[in-house]
């Protein structure tokens, strides 16, 4: 994958992960806010806690932090963003946390 297309495909994940958010959190009737600035998206929800995604373009990962840790994403063609320790996809973990 290029640097040109790990940007592309980066930026969109970070955009659909905001939307998809964004939908739920309406349909659930919770507060949340969202900041997306450049290749960062700060997540911030109704009871004060926070998730970071981001991306790392020189690793070609998807990184995020929570208050359970730190956890980096590597794109695999057939399944998506994979959890590098224990292959979880990244959809799954933000679920979790």
């Amino acid at each position: 994958m290029s640097d040109a297309d790990f940007e592309r495909q980066g930026l969109a994940l970070l955009a659909n992960i905001e939307q998809q958010l964004e939908d739920a959190m309406e349909a659930s009737g919770a507060d949340w806010d969202s900041d997306l600035e450049g290749t960062v998206l700060r997540l911030t929800f109704e009871d004060d806690s926070k998730m970071i995604i981001n991306l790392q373009a020189p690793l070609r990962e998807v990184w995020l932090a929570s208050r359970r840790g730190g956890f980096h994403f590597r794109c695999d063609p057939q399944a998506g963003w994979i959890d590098t320790r224990d292959g979880v996809s990244l959809g799954q973990r933000l679920v979790e946390e």
